[in-house]
């Protein structure tokens, strides 16, 4: 929303209309692995030979209204490439606004997850230099928002202003596990700290909280491993109960810190975040994650560089005893299962971004990839590469604009 103020918008009785969008196109020459810009987009059918325009694509409209000097209400909606595609999955935003101090800010509804430093304007491609966010920090989380209510501190100090947030709810979203995970983010808390000045912006941030239901398609390897569990085999029964711990979703606890910093003089831009996250279950994604970037404005255009990096919170897991005639039944589902989220890579990218109309923006990036064995979480892929080193080199352009 914070960075549509700029964009022209139609105003009438109080209401005011503005909106994004991206027009992208993805290619890389590799057969049996494809992209993803989150892990909540919908598979591709087949792997990427051929462009991709799903990848990046996106329109969003927003809608604002004036009730009085001290309630706004807000709408937002986005239309990008997502599992299920209905009408709760496009509404991004739909909140109630309320000033009760000059220094309280108080919102209700659905809102922005704000965890990072782009929880803003993560949608909104015209509003950072790169063609998407990287995937290493911003990939493998794929919630935008949250259902519930936070409450900002905002305080002036000479040039600078300072921002505390408390924000509390839950969230819904589905992602392509089998025939589809309604994942749910419930018990959700998060407390956020910002300070910016005219050049710098910082931020820090933790959340919490607890996945609500587990994944059906998981169910029947849940009760194999449960049986062999039960079944008082030497060795066997202990590494199945184990396997069994680490494949639960539910109820797994989840938290997430980041520190972020951007810095921009009208010449030089620069950013960078840092971030943890931990999980309950090895199975839930987690781990360190980072990028930075630097870029240089020239006119109208932008070159920047951008290199990101991942590292799981947990080893590749492997079989430590022989289970017999379970194994190809049971044991390597299991263990493939519990690495398949692992995610392992660097990233290296170069751009550059043409400001060709002044509320749109033409970029062009490539990126060069390394995934470590058993770190594909962010990648549909073939299995077969799972064990493997793999290079990816994915170039892509996108036309973003806001209106």
């Amino acid at each position: 929303m914070l960075a549509l103020a700029a964009a022209p918008a139609a105003a009438a009785d109080g209401l005011r209309i503005g909106g994004f969008g991206t027009l992208g196109y993805a290619y890389d020459r590799r057969d049996n692995i494809a992209p993803a810009r989150d892990i909540a987009q919908q598979p591709r059918d087949g792997f990427a030979t051929r462009p991709g325009w799903r990848t990046d694509s996106r329109l969003g409209l927003q809608l604002e209204y004036r009730l009085t000097p001290g309630i706004d209400l807000v709408g937002q909606f986005v239309a990008r490439d997502h599992f299920d595609a209905d009408f709760d999955s496009v509404t991004e935003l739909a909140y109630a606004a309320f000033r009760p101090h000059p220094q309280l800010d108080l919102r209700v509804g659905r809102i922005n997850y704000d965890a990072f430093l782009m929880s803003d304007h993560r949608n909104v491609g015209y509003a950072y230099p790169w063609v998407r966010p990287p995937a290493e920090f911003y990939g493998w989380i794929p919630i935008f928002s949250v259902n519930g209510a936070d409450l900002a501190f905002n305080a002036d100090a000479g040039d600078a202003r300072w921002r505390v947030k408390l924000q509390a709810g839950s969230a819904r979203l589905a992602i392509p596990i089998g025939e589809g995970y309604d994942f749910r983010a419930e018990r959700l808390l998060g407390l956020s700290l910002t300070h910016e000045t005219a050049r710098w912006r910082l931020k820090a941030a933790y959340s919490r909280f607890t996945a609500g239901r587990e994944v059906p398609a998981l169910a029947p390897l849940h009760r194999g491993l449960e049986a062999v569990a039960g079944a008082g085999l030497p060795g066997v029964s202990a590494e199945a109960a184990e396997l069994r711990r680490e494949l639960a979703f539910e109820n797994a606890r989840i938290t997430y810190a980041t520190l972020g910093a951007a810095y921009d003089d009208g010449t030089w831009l620069a950013q960078a975040e840092i971030g943890r996250t931990t999980a309950s279950a090895d199975v839930v994604p987690h781990g360190r994650m980072a990028y930075a970037s630097i870029g240089r404005r020239f006119g109208d255009w932008t070159p920047y560089l951008l290199v990101g990096t991942s590292r799981p919170g947990n080893d590749r897991r492997r079989a430590a005893n022989d289970w017999g005639a379970f194994n190809a039944a049971l044991r390597e589902p299991a263990l493939f299962t519990v690495n398949t989220t692992r995610i392992a890579q660097d990233t290296a990218s170069l751009g550059v971004r043409w400001d060709f109309h002044r509320q749109a923006a033409l970029k062009l990036q490539w990126d060069h990839t390394r995934i470590k064995p058993s770190g594909y979480g962010l990648w549909w892929r073939d299995p077969a590469i799972n064990e493997r080193h793999t290079r990816v080199n994915l170039v892509s352009a996108t036309v973003d604009f806001a209106f």
